[in-house]
């Protein structure tokens, strides 16, 4: 009856296009005695209320009126307002509609709304009147991505890079979408590269750290994790996914301390409420383990495997109808989900609802024909129903595809 922890993958990065890319910085040496320069040296704040003036002082028109909205609009941005920064690009674009900048930070802006056509359009349009802008380039694949298309968006990925050979922030985004792929020697490369081009980037440790704990080498993982959590001790991901490192090598007392720690910065990571539950169940804790998958539930209604889990933890203290109503849940979600149509099996086993459980098993066998538990347990049900050369058979079965099961 499996079930696992499970990794936290950082998200791809966007970038909002630096100021000094855009066309009118030329312009803009009067905004600046507004404060007004869409420089990270001036705060957001400042700089709405900079720009604000500018633009009601009646004093600029043309570029100059653009680059004020366009500053004020980046300032939204950064403070995560999207609703006032859109309506500023769009004053920006419409009073100057040859900033390449601009475009660039309207399709960012669109990007973190998820906007992804919207986007799209503006990167592209960015790009036709800068083609050597690397950033558009860059967040233009995330928007391919996030629409699935992972092969264009390798391609504006690549363009990135070749534009702009110290991009950190792209070569990690192209790791990922090579990690994506499976070619974990490729997207190793890449965060091997963005972690040489800076050495504080904290998500390019991270995500190193997960091709790592995939590949199995937990001590090299932790090592990343732990120079993650050194540069960012608030990046919660890095504790959830050290904690999975140590899980994996069985040393639960350093995977509670890091799950717990996850907790406590980001309560409404449900990843970290799911990963604790399964250090839980190892340790056959199982009321902590239902109250860890309680949360994530809550946070999350459809994590099937948190529904799996709980499940799991319900069949331990023979609660079976509580477990069924779980499995049912989870393959619901997710209706291939051979480990729940498992685990639902044993459940109905254990009432002695043989039909059911034969049933579910031969489900667990449709989705992963090679889940010799499943077939392990058919075979002995079979035998249990009346059905003894079936069940043999299935029990030889399962052997033959794991030798180290017990009859």
């Amino acid at each position: 009856m499996r079930f696992a922890a499970y990794l936290v993958f950082a998200a791809f990065v966007a970038a909002m296009p630096a100021s000094a890319q855009s066309p009118q910085e030329s312009l803009q040496g009067s905004l600046q005695d507004h404060n007004c320069t869409g420089k990270p040296d001036i705060g957001y704040d400042q700089q709405i209320q900079g720009c604000g003036e500018a633009i009601a002082s009646g004093s600029y028109s043309g570029r100059e009126l653009a680059a004020a909205y366009g500053n004020r609009g980046r300032a939204y941005a950064g403070k995560g307002d999207l609703g006032h920064a859109l309506p500023d690009f769009d004053q920006a674009i419409a009073l100057d509609g040859g900033s390449a900048a601009t475009f660039s930070r309207r399709g960012t802006a669109y990007l973190f709304k998820k906007d992804n056509d919207r986007a799209i359009a503006d990167f592209d349009r960015a790009i036709a009147l800068d083609p050597a802008d690397a950033v558009a380039y860059n967040n233009r694949a995330l928007a391919l991505n996030a629409k699935g298309d992972p092969d264009r968006a390798m391609i504006d990925l690549d363009k990135a890079i070749d534009l702009d050979p110290t991009y950190a922030i792209a070569r990690r985004n192209r790791g990922l979408a090579y990690q994506a792929k499976g070619d974990t020697d490729r997207a190793l490369a890449d965060y091997d590269a963005a972690i040489r081009l800076d050495p504080n980037y904290v998500r390019a440790y991270d995500s190193r750290g997960i091709v790592y704990t995939n590949k199995g080498d937990q001590d090299r993982a932790i090592a990343d994790f732990d120079q993650a959590i050194k540069l960012d001790p608030a990046y919660a991901n890095a504790w959830i996914n050290r904690g999975s490192a140590y899980t994996n090598k069985e040393d639960y007392d350093h995977a509670l301390a890091d799950l717990d720690q996850a907790i406590r910065l980001d309560p409404a990571s449900a990843q970290a409420w799911f990963n604790r539950d399964v250090v839980h169940l190892v340790r056959q804790d199982y009321d902590r383990a239902i109250a860890d998958c309680d949360q994530a539930i809550r946070l999350r209604p459809g994590f099937a495997l948190a529904w799996n889990n709980r499940g799991f933890a319900y069949l331990k203290k023979s609660d079976f109808d509580r477990a069924i109503a779980d499995f049912d849940e989870a393959i619901r979600i997710n209706p291939g989900f051979s480990v729940a149509f498992n685990n639902r099996g044993s459940s109905f086993a254990h009432k002695k609802d043989y039909a059911h459980a034969i049933a579910d098993y031969s489900e667990a066998l449709r989705f992963d024909p090679n889940y010799a538990e499943a077939l392990l347990r058919r075979g002995f049900v079979k035998r249990l129903n009346g059905d003894k050369a079936g069940g043999d058979a299935d029990v030889a079965a399962a052997k033959k595809i794991n030798p180290n099961l017990v009859d």
